[in-house]
């Protein structure tokens, strides 16, 4: 009999999407855990990702029994001003910091299963994000700092401490190809001349008005992304295509892939 493989998915608005595509408005079909779970004939997910969440929110969460832990944060801490510490702060697991309260995280995921296998993933890069069904929901992209830090600094060190502390990582923000160019093809905005599809940088210089204006992104402007921050089918595609890959390296042919 084949082994079944139990996952338990930590991550953000990212890995909860997945179970609530409702809240994408149905413009997702299919979220990266159902695809990655697709991959493969004996892997079973169990969600408890949480929207919005950040790292100081998994300091003290409850976690479940699995053979497998993913994680995937980072980005809501960037745009909520969580530093990002110091390798130091991973080691001595010192909370208050990006990689201390991940250091954390992954002591209490050795402890609740010292046998699983684990994978640490970084945050990719993003546009201006607009909640489909809110839009004073909103946030600018990471193609300038947020509270003094850039995304791409939290990613690379994120992806850095856990290399050099040998926790098994995949670099998602360097090999997804997400990049705030191709997060979506437009941005509708109203300009003097009335409404325009503005591709980026264009669209950087003119602020939506929320709530006055129409909302910034109908169905054909999704690119990697369907609201300039969530991914989209494709960007969800993607993500799954390489994390298969890496928990193919990393279970080391425990997991089964389907025939095609």
């Amino acid at each position: 009999m084949k082994e079944e493989i139990k996952w338990c998915a930590i991550g953000d608005s990212f890995t909860y999407l997945n179970d609530h595509l409702d809240e994408t408005d149905n413009r997702v079909k299919k979220g990266y855990l159902t695809r990655t779970c697709e991959y493969f004939s004996n892997l079973s997910v169990v969600n408890i990702g949480m929207n919005g969440s950040s790292t100081p929110d998994w300091v003290n969460a409850e976690l479940p029994e699995a053979d497998l832990y993913t994680v995937l944060l980072g980005t809501n801490d960037w745009h909520g001003g969580v530093p990002l510490g110091r390798r130091e702060d991973f080691v001595q697991k010192k909370e208050g910091t990006i990689l201390g309260n991940m250091g954390i995280l992954i002591s209490h995921i050795r402890q609740k299963a010292p046998n699983a296998a684990l994978l640490v993933m970084n945050p990719v890069e993003r546009g201006d994000f607009v909640y489909i069904l809110d839009p004073f929901n909103n946030a600018l992209g990471s193609y300038m700092p947020d509270q003094g830090q850039w995304l791409s600094d939290i990613a690379e060190g994120i992806y850095e401490t856990c290399c050099e502390e040998g926790i098994p990582a995949l670099n998602l923000h360097d090999l997804s190809g997400i990049t705030p160019e191709n997060v979506v093809r437009f941005k509708w905005v109203k300009t003097q001349d009335g409404y325009r599809k503005l591709p980026y940088p264009e669209y950087t210089k003119i602020p939506v008005r929320f709530g006055e204006d129409e909302y910034p992104y109908p169905e054909e402007a999704a690119d990697f992304t369907y609201d300039g921050l969530h991914p989209s089918d494709k960007g969800n595609e993607v993500i799954a295509s390489l994390l298969a890959a890496k928990l193919e390296e990393l279970l080391g042919g425990r997991l089964i892939r389907k025939e095609d």
